[in-house]
């Protein structure tokens, strides 16, 4: 019986060319700085990087794992990003998601699970009108971890008292969200983004 949905955030419950974008401009700024390089220079360093890394995973990596490949501590990314922009400039309410979320919570309790950081993932969930919905929200602050790493979805399953195998996890990464949890026992449900969890109600009931 599935007792909590364990939601990614970024790509999953919303999608936004403009928060994508400004999340890569500020890796360009943070690697410059870094490096003590033009950010032009940073910006072809990290994009070469990436399509070295998608071809040897097979799957699009994201900026945080990138920019630790170049040695950067993935606190001084997060503090770079945090002041470089502001999501609740560029996001506002979902209605049809809010509404959607409120019916699965009816059956079982919520959590968000996200390689970001606390403070974005906060101002996200608050653009979006939905962050009371969620009894936690686990980001890479909670645990010093992040996805793929099973010890996050270990310990958020801990952290929500109850076992893997009660658990579903939601995601639009499949190699990075899903298959770690997938391993350990838990439910996995891919989407493409938003509009695919009203869905997932008919999906909870085969997997209940």
């Amino acid at each position: 019986m599935i007792k909590v949905i364990l939601f990614d955030l970024d790509g999953t419950l919303y999608k936004s060319p403009e928060v994508r974008k400004k999340f890569a401009e500020a890796a360009y700024h943070a690697l410059a700085k870094l490096k003590k390089i033009p950010v032009k220079k940073a910006k072809s360093l990290i994009e070469d990087r990436r399509e070295e890394l998608k071809k040897k995973h097979g799957f699009p990596v994201p900026y945080t794992l990138t920019l630790v490949q170049f040695g950067m501590p993935v606190e001084m990314w997060h503090k770079e990003n945090i002041d470089f922009f502001d999501p609740r400039d560029y996001l506002t309410q979902n209605g049809e998601l809010k509404e959607m979320l409120l019916g699965l919570r009816k059956r079982c309790r919520l959590a968000i699970l996200t390689n970001n950081n606390e403070v974005q993932a906060q101002r996200i969930l608050e653009a979006l009108k939905v962050r009371d919905l969620f009894a936690r929200v686990f980001s890479y602050n909670s645990f010093k971890t992040m996805k793929p790493n099973p010890q996050f979805f270990k310990k958020a399953a801990k952290e929500m008292d109850v076992n893997p195998n009660e658990c579903l996890v939601v995601g639009d990464r499949y190699s990075v969200d899903l298959i770690p949890a997938q391993n350990l026992g838990m439910k996995i449900y891919e989407v493409k983004g938003p509009d695919d969890i009203k869905k997932l109600i008919t999906a909870l009931l085969s997997v209940a």
